[in-house]
């Protein structure tokens, strides 16, 4: 008997998860990106929110400019660590659709790539026990090493041969994953890479959304999910748990593309382009609206990318992002 028959995935595909699946795919249907300019921008801010995001959950302090300017090969001020983790996830993400979701060895690859300089083992599986920490308390012991190979070839197995929705499969993949924690360190980014990598293979319109970010978003929400599916013994609560996440993502990515200016925030575009460098300061002035209103706008701008920060507050200037301008005639 295979190993991994004796903790095949357990799941119930109930009425709540079928719901949840045919709203994500109406929703799917709505996404419509022909420019090819904006659709690699996007792919782009996705893959730094991705990035930046993941690495967080992992305690990575280093802000979303800084990675960002890493991924431009700009210089920071950062620790050396922190740096090249961000320089090995940015490698990973530029490459992720050269990767096979269904291939253990491309996992490994992963794991080499997004571990170099950290482990001696990067590209292999852990050879001693291995536990989940939180506040210094073990709440989580993994199974044995010596078990490890065979629970992943298992895994890899049921990936290949069943006939499960992708979306699915990805949050069954994640669970067992983490449950197995198959490698010494690293665990957490690969498999949040692997689901995105199988997002992407399900729809391309995943590459869009940074599934990262919405689960940094609700951190505690992901580890009390896979904490109740290791006392459920199925992995009904992650399934949910990831299927929401996802929804919620295209909640928003839906909400930006529906965007219509209001009054305010066209006259913001308009004095950007006649001066890049102005300040929220002198738009408040020159509108007479107060300032607090005047930044509530721009992060609106900033968050439905209208426009972008680039460079710092002090030295920095306010781009208008090109797919967007001819739309408005108000200001050319």
């Amino acid at each position: 008997m295979k190993l991994f028959d004796e903790i095949k995935p357990v799941y119930f595909i109930d009425n709540e998860i079928n719901d949840i699946l045919n709203d994500i795919n109406v929703k799917l249907k709505k996404i419509n990106v022909n420019d090819k300019q904006k659709r690699k921008y996007m792919i782009s801010k996705s893959k730094i929110r991705s990035i930046h995001s993941s690495l967080a959950i992992e305690a990575n302090s280093l802000s979303l400019f800084d990675v960002e300017n890493i991924s431009e090969n700009k210089q920071i001020l950062g620790k050396k660590d922190e740096v090249q983790e961000v320089k090995n996830a940015i490698e990973a993400y530029n490459h992720i659709n050269e990767y096979n979701y269904k291939s253990e060895n491309d996992l490994l690859k992963l794991h080499e790539l997004m571990m170099k300089y950290f482990d001696e083992d990067n590209g292999n599986y852990r050879n001693h026990g291995e536990g989940v920490k939180r506040n210094d308390e073990i709440i989580y012991m993994a199974p044995e090493s010596t078990l490890v190979p065979s629970l992943m070839k298992s895994l890899f197995e049921y990936i290949n041969n069943s006939e499960l929705n992708i979306i699915i499969l990805s949050a069954i993949f994640h669970y067992y994953f983490v449950f197995i924690h198959p490698f010494s360190d690293g665990n957490g980014r690969c498999a949040r890479f692997w689901v995105t990598l199988m997002l992407i293979n399900y729809d391309k319109n995943f590459e869009f959304i940074p599934l990262e970010e919405e689960i940094y978003l609700n951190q505690e929400k992901y580890y009390l999910a896979i904490a109740e599916c290791h006392n459920n013994g199925n992995a009904n609560v992650f399934i949910k748990f990831i299927l929401h996440t996802i929804n919620s993502s295209l909640d928003k990515l839906i909400k930006n593309s529906n965007f219509v200016l209001n009054d305010i925030q066209n006259k913001i575009i308009e004095l950007i382009a006649n001066n890049n460098r102005i300040t929220q300061n002198e738009i408040a002035n020159i509108t007479n609206v107060n300032v607090r209103t005047i930044k509530r706008n721009f992060k609106i701008l900033i968050d439905n990318l209208i426009i972008e920060r680039i460079g710092s507050d002090k030295t920095g200037y306010w781009q208008i992002l090109k797919w967007k301008i001819t739309k408005f005639k108000k200001i050319y």
